[in-house]
């Protein structure tokens, strides 16, 4: 082999069937019977087109192998491309396990899973499978359309540009400026490219927050009051006359000095300092028996009266109940009344005051002198709206007057609450008014003043008890009837309804009256002024709380009404420290909430996976598309990133020079190739005339030894 003579047989010979597939024997001359190769190759229809030839082997002296039935060709292009096909859609469930299990996280505490395993890591893991599957897909497209690129002539340079191509980011790369007009070979080196970006992108996805968590091992509660007096103290001391302990009157007395001291603040049990409580579809979280106030103004009402009694006869300003003020050394600048009847003041009702003013507990008018609506004029003078005069040894020459009736009742507040960093913020949402239940006290209807002891009553509506939430209007009559649990009967807007205690916020009747008493004795009494005094007040019978009325002579009617709402806003919060529920005078209640900690919680930002979803799409994209050129071109088999191609086609010529260009050259697919390869031996033989040797086949037939690297150059 490799002789001068050796190679002129070769040239003389014509080639064998065996040297279609690029195999010569080790014999030029015209096969005999014992130099005929072991294999032979007869045309046989396998789906090709008819211009096509392909050869199947045909063992040595037997008979041809009957050919069986070809399946469809897209069946047979579906079947090399099954393993890229599988990885598409191994990365299809990997993208959508990725997306799934952020959203499940969504919101919620980071997993603490065994090995310090966290989401970062099993995110991180199938986004690496992700592109490794996406990868192998965009590979072996590009390796497919190398052999479409060389359909035309290019430079055999390009062949190992494709190659580098499909097994890196660096041969992606170039390969954009090697074949931009190759579409497929573009898309999938660019998907190549950008699959750089799934991990970073996949782990950018995922964010950290500081978010609540509420701790089911620990509950929350607030203070509220299902019923007064509850635990709170009070004691009989005569006919009728009821006295509130020492307790309920120091709260009060604090309420008007100091009303928003931490004494008259609400004291909520929260574990963390940020807890939340269940709300009802208007907000309401809570609800409980309060001291409730509203005011309406009656200035307007205010008439002037020469005092003849007194030197320089000053003038008195004074109200049809005979409360007055007058401005002289020593004259009453604030003087406050607690009355029973404010038919007098009628003309200046409010709808609120007549919605309540059966059921007060007091009823109490403030009146002062201010400077609040007058303006200067003339320098220091002041020009007031009334022109208050003063009589001798007055504060001012000229001032003003205001009066302010308000009206002390029991309630029914419901809240809106929740705690922030020990913060509570609780605000009033509704108010309804604890009317004096003349049903449950046996009282005939319009008789309410033939006796006082009829309880102050509030109906909460809508109501919950055991999680099930009852409307007065629509499925009240479902409230369960167990033992133990009271109803009591009440009128509401001319109706008589039973109800439940658990929606029953009350007064009793006694209690009521005992706070009446001493709220008369704390807020009634009046205020004397002396030029030695400065602008503060001299209030009789050491009444001093009383003064912070009068504003230091700016009082306006808002500024009554604010410190009204104050002090009765810390009367509510006393309540609800020592009231009870109404099963259980001595039983403190509580609205019950959930305890919030702060911990680092899963933020799912889905726009950073717009990338590997996206890079996904142009992979199946790419992978059908090159499927369906496949089933198209007749000419191309599969042959993807296979080495045979090489081995199997070698070079042609023109004008063949050696057998191996000589005869017909069918195309053979990859099946084929492999086949023959399987039961071909060869080695590589170094040196000076370096190319594979045929030594054989796998069936024992002897070596040919056939230099071949002729499958690689021509000669």
């Amino acid at each position: 082999m490799g002789s001068s003579e050796e190679h002129a047989d070769e040239h003389a010979a014509p080639a064998p069937a065996f040297h279609r597939y690029n195999t010569l024997d080790s014999n030029p001359s015209t096969p005999t019977s014992a130099t005929k190769p072991h294999f032979a190759f007869t045309p046989t229809d396998t789906g090709f087109p008819p211009s096509s030839t392909e050869y199947k082997p045909v063992h040595h002296g037997g008979l041809p192998e009957r050919p069986s039935p070809s399946p469809p060709r897209h069946h047979i292009i579906l079947r090399y491309w099954q393993w890229e096909i599988a990885c598409l859609a191994v990365s299809v469930v990997l993208i959508g396990a990725i997306v799934s299990i952020l959203c499940h996280y969504e919101g919620q505490q980071m997993p603490r899973w065994p090995f310090s395993i966290n989401l970062n890591t099993l995110i991180a893991l199938l986004a690496t499978i992700l592109r490794t599957t996406m990868l192998v897909a965009a590979a072996e497209v590009i390796s497919q359309a190398k052999w479409d690129w060389f359909s035309r002539p290019r430079p055999l340079s390009h062949l190992n540009d494709f190659e580098s191509a499909s097994r890196g980011v660096a041969g992606s790369l170039k390969l954009l400026f090697v074949a931009p007009q190759s579409s497929l070979a573009i898309v999938a080196a660019l998907v190549t490219i950008s699959s750089l970006a799934i991990g970073p992108f996949t782990q950018q996805a995922i964010k950290t927050v500081a978010c609540p968590q509420i701790l089911e091992e620990a509950n929350a509660s607030i203070p509220v009051a299902h019923s007064m007096p509850g635990r709170a103290k009070y004691f009989r001391i005569g006919a009728g006359q009821w006295e509130v302990d020492v307790d309920m009157k120091g709260a009060m007395i604090q309420a008007m000095t100091n009303p928003s001291s931490n004494d008259s603040k609400i004291v909520a049990s929260c574990e963390t300092g940020n807890c939340t409580f269940p709300a009802l579809a208007d907000g309401i979280t809570h609800s409980s028996v309060a001291m409730c106030s509203t005011c309406f103004d009656t200035t307007s009402l205010i008439r002037e009266e020469v005092n003849t009694t007194l030197i320089g006869n000053p003038t008195n300003y004074t109200l049809p109940n005979g409360q007055w003020v007058s401005q002289w050394n020593e004259g009453v600048y604030l003087n406050t009344r607690a009355d029973w009847n404010l038919s007098w003041a009628s003309p200046a009702f409010t709808d609120e005051y007549r919605s309540v003013a059966q059921d007060s507990l007091l009823n109490l008018t403030v009146m002062s002198f201010t400077d609040a609506p007058c303006a200067k004029s003339d320098g220091d003078k002041l020009d007031c709206p009334h022109h208050a005069k003063a009589g001798i040894g007055g504060k001012n020459q000229v001032t003003d007057y205001i009066a302010t009736t308000c009206a002390f009742y029991p309630c029914m507040q419901n809240y809106n609450a929740k705690l922030t960093r020990g913060v509570l913020e609780e605000r009033v949402v509704s108010s309804v008014p604890a009317a004096k239940n003349w049903v449950e006290a046996g009282i005939p209807a319009g008789d309410m003043m033939s006796s006082p002891y009829a309880n102050h009553t509030a109906l909460k509506t809508p109501c919950t008890i055991d999680n099930a939430t009852y409307e007065l209007t629509s499925n009240w009559a479902d409230i369960p009837r167990i033992p133990g649990r009271q109803f009591v009967g009440i009128n509401l807007d001319g109706t008589n309804y039973t109800a439940p205690n658990e929606c029953l916020y009350k007064m009793e009747a006694v209690y009521g009256m005992a706070m009446t008493a001493f709220m008369e004795k704390l807020l009634a009494g009046t205020c004397t002024y002396n030029r030695r005094q400065g602008d503060q007040l001299l209030c009789q019978d050491d009444l001093w709380w009383i003064a912070p009325f009068y504003h230091e002579g700016n009082s306006t009617f808002a500024s009554v009404d604010r410190q009204l709402r104050e002090y009765a806003t810390a009367i509510t919060n006393k309540f609800r420290a020592v009231g009870g529920s109404n099963y259980n005078a001595s039983e403190a209640e509580t609205a019950k909430g959930s305890v919030v900690r702060m911990t680092v919680c899963t933020n799912f930002d889905w726009r950073w996976l717009l990338l590997p979803i996206g890079l996904v799409m142009a992979t199946g994209a790419m992978l059908v598309l090159m499927i369906l050129q496949n089933c198209q071109d007749d000419g191309q088999p599969v042959w993807k990133s296979s080495l045979f191609p090489l081995l199997f086609h070698g070079f042609h010529t023109s004008q063949p020079t050696s057998m191996m260009s000589a005869g017909p050259r069918p195309v053979m697919n990859l099946d084929d190739m492999r086949g023959e390869a399987s039961v071909k031996l060869a080695k590589f033989r170094k040196g000076h005339d370096a190319g594979f040797v045929d030594v054989g086949d796998a069936t024992g037939s002897r070596p040919r030894g056939i230099d071949m690297d002729i499958l690689l150059r021509n000669r």
